[in-house]
């Protein structure tokens, strides 16, 4: 193990022993116990980030999961791109090797949507899941792994989702109104990724990877949504409310993909610096 100096995973038996900041067994983030630790974020407040507990971690059980690429393959880009492809059925579950959880793929738990503007137009959007998530495709990627930064280019074939809402709008002068489940799909979802991260020095006298940034944009080709219950219940308007809805959707698709962006972004970023929490550059990337 590594030190603990307060932006590292820490052992099981020390995690047990801070009650305040372990997350009970069975969270969203599956089974086993998380500690929250602090994470170096530049030029932004530190923030809390968790990470699993496991005991005598080491290079070994990374080495079951990820193969590392050399920072100085001239083909590094198709090398991470076979590792992502690789470790793709672990991630959809989280079991990234003997004893080594990170937050499952599928589904993927997203937080409350808002689109409200006003009393002509209000939409929440909660309990969202979402499948498909770990079916993506890396198209394009540029790298550059000594200074931690890589763009890529994703496509998410199919996107299925389910959830609740919330609708009170008016569109070409009906009023919608309705609150109860929801379902619907995209597909052809393409999303533009940028990943950036830092090298950070430890007391160990070692570098380990820690990521910062993940901003995320994204387009797609088909979004269709179907919301149960819409005018009480009544079948004749409910399915013309729904058509309206997604003839329509220039209004309010605008508005979800930016919060959708923000949740996947947070999501991700917890995911891959939960997989680099005690692996060094040097493992990572090595000479």
């Amino acid at each position: 193990m590594i030190p603990n100096d307060g932006h590292v995973m820490i052992g099981i038996d020390e995690c047990n022993g801070v009650q305040g900041n372990c997350l009970k067994p069975q969270s969203v983030y599956g089974g086993g116990v998380w500690c929250l630790q602090p994470l170096l974020v530049v030029g932004e407040k530190e923030q809390q980030h968790p990470y699993p507990c496991i005991h005598n971690l080491n290079s070994q059980l990374f080495a079951l999961s990820i193969v590392p690429c050399r920072r100085d393959d001239p083909d590094i880009s198709n090398c991470i791109i076979k590792a992502f492809e690789d470790l793709r059925p672990r991630l959809a579950t989280g079991e990234l090797g003997e004893g080594y959880r990170s937050p499952p793929l599928e589904p993927l738990y997203l937080d409350n949507i808002d689109l409200s503007r006003g009393r002509q137009f209000e939409t929440v959007f909660s309990d969202i899941v979402v499948k498909g998530g770990s079916n993506f495709t890396i198209n394009e990627l540029s790298a550059n792994a000594t200074n931690l930064s890589f763009d890529l280019v994703l496509t998410l074939p199919r996107l299925d989702f389910t959830g609740k809402y919330f609708i009170k709008l008016n569109i070409l002068l009906l009023d919608i109104q309705g609150r109860g489940n929801m379902r619907g799909y995209c597909e052809n979802a393409k999303a533009l990724v940028k990943i950036r991260g830092v090298r950070v020095p430890m007391s160990d006298g070692l570098e380990y990877v820690r990521f910062t940034r993940l901003p995320l944009k994204i387009n797609v080709d088909v979004f269709k949504l179907h919301l149960d219950n819409l005018f009480n219940g009544d079948p004749i308007l409910g399915a013309v409310g729904n058509t309206i809805i997604n003839d329509n959707q220039d209004l309010y698709l605008s508005d979800v993909l930016p919060s959708l962006e923000r949740d996947l972004s947070k999501k991700f970023l917890d995911i891959i610096n939960i997989m680099m929490a005690n692996i060094t550059f040097d493992e990572m990337f090595p000479l």
